[in-house]
């Protein structure tokens, strides 16, 4: 596949949910802008509104403005956090289509990346935002240069990583379990079937994850998978009765019975040297080989 990002291109930052910390905006611009490529920066990026980088009127001014400049190859976005949901009823059918630009963020970007993922029109790449990039351990950096040229990724499996073995093939599609949650009764949920799901989440107690993941279980997302990687799941203490269940059984009891390949345990999403997964392209899962081969 041709490279999602080349030196000298255009990349557009906007903020779609938080408001953004300058010091970190700084930092991370200055990395994009050794890495090669001219930053573009919306109005978002120094707005606030509270905890919001400005209005829904001017976040979303912002993406569309964007997303429909033809010398801008990729939109990075500045950070997560909430608010990007929000935005998605105001998504027109014509800003689904097209291949370019494409999407770089991880976490509140969830819910923009199934619009995309769901139309098959574009590469989202679920990676560390802007605001991350100033501090190098927060990223795979050769996962994220790789990501971008186009090229496969294949991870290794360590053992203890299977779940359920097998092979499988298909899309790759997910995000975070809660922001994907907060989908679920609209037209905004993603496409699941046949597809290879990957979720991971942070600062989610056990019981909300169960709760969570009843809730895709009996709203039949669950089903017609092709198979399941799952990340980190950051659970924060539980200090008082009742006490607390180990996460790790709480999601193999709702993924061992589905029947299909399931890898946990992959570093992406809100983990520190998290990789960079393409949402929109193929992905394969081979259990008895011990790897995970993730498409450009």
């Amino acid at each position: 596949m041709e490279p999602i990002l080349t030196r000298d291109q255009i990349v557009g930052v906007v903020a779609t949910g938080y408001a953004v910390r300058p010091l970190l905006l700084r930092r991370g611009i200055a990395r994009l802008e050794a890495m090669g490529f001219h930053p573009l920066l919306g109005r978002s990026v120094r707005a606030t509104d509270g905890y919001l980088a400005g209005n829904d009127d001017a976040r979303f001014e912002d993406l569309s403005e964007m997303m429909t400049r033809e010398d801008v190859a990729a939109i990075w976005f500045a950070r997560g956090g909430f608010g990007t949901a929000r935005l998605l009823r105001r998504l027109r059918p014509a800003m689904l289509r097209g291949r370019r630009p494409a999407l770089i963020g991880y976490s509140d970007l969830s819910a923009l990346f199934a619009q995309f993922t769901r139309a098959r029109s574009r590469r989202c790449l679920y990676g560390p935002v802007v605001t991350e990039l100033g501090d190098g351990s927060n990223y795979h950096s050769g996962s994220l240069k790789a990501a971008l040229a186009g090229r496969e990724q294949v991870i290794k499996l360590r053992p203890s990583q299977v779940w359920c073995a097998g092979r499988a093939s298909g899309v790759l599609v997910g995000g975070n379990l809660s922001v994907l949650t907060s989908l679920c009764g609209t037209r905004f949920a993603p496409t699941l079937r046949g597809r290879i799901l990957f979720l991971e989440d942070v600062g989610e107690p056990t019981y909300r994850l169960d709760r969570m993941l009843t809730q895709w279980r009996d709203a039949g997302w669950l089903r017609g998978l092709a198979g399941v990687l799952l990340g980190s799941f950051i659970v924060p203490p539980r200090r008082h009765f009742p006490p607390d269940r180990d996460p790790e059984e709480v999601l193999k009891e709702f993924f061992r019975p589905l029947g299909v390949p399931v890898v946990a345990g992959l570093r992406a999403g809100h983990s520190r040297g998290k990789r960079t997964l393409v949402f929109g392209a193929p992905a394969e899962i081979d259990t008895v080989r011990r790897r995970v081969i993730l498409g450009p």
